[in-house]
């Protein structure tokens, strides 16, 4: 099963948007954010076929960036997660995947730093506070974790990592 992990697109700077009193969770995301998202999942349209589901944080930003996915993707479904907040332990996030995501091939998750990386890293290596992954904003991970009910921290294997500044910058 293949479990894509995608760090949110650019979002207004965490600074100005801070002066409008508002919570950062509606920080959104920038146009040229969410263009250069689209660019990447253009560039990566085959590996996105037929995508089972969309997971993404509550956040603003990550669902923006869960809805461009969406668009690309023949408007595959997508579910908010809170075990995809920014600080959220990577575990949670297994134990979500094991139980929300039985039967499907391909599911989206879509986050925050440090959560993506750390997260990435757990299921990679087992180890939930070595992250050994730098995910820039748009970056996309392909991981192979066998099948969904039974992902066991350190079994994945990473197909590839892809930034922006590789695909299309």
């Amino acid at each position: 099963m293949l479990l894509f992990i995608i760090r949110h697109a650019t979002a207004e700077e965490r600074e100005e948007f801070a002066k409008k009193n508002t919570d950062d969770s509606l920080r959104p995301l920038t146009p040229k954010g969410k263009k250069k998202l689209q660019k990447m999942i253009l560039s990566l349209e085959k590996e996105f076929d037929k995508l089972d589901l969309i997971v993404t944080s509550p956040y603003l930003r990550a669902k923006q960036s869960a809805q461009v996915v969406s668009e690309l993707t023949e408007g595959t479904k997508i579910v908010e997660c809170a075990e995809l907040v920014p600080h959220a332990p990577p575990q949670s996030l297994v134990k979500w995947l094991k139980t929300h995501c039985g039967g499907h091939k391909k599911v989206v998750v879509v986050g925050h730093e440090p959560h993506v990386t750390s997260f990435a890293s757990y299921v990679l290596s087992g180890d939930p506070k070595e992250s050994f992954i730098e995910m820039k904003k748009s970056s996309v991970a392909l991981v192979e974790v066998g099948n969904f009910e039974d992902i066991t921290p350190s079994k994945a294997k990473l197909q590839w990592l892809a930034s922006p500044r590789v695909l299309i910058d």
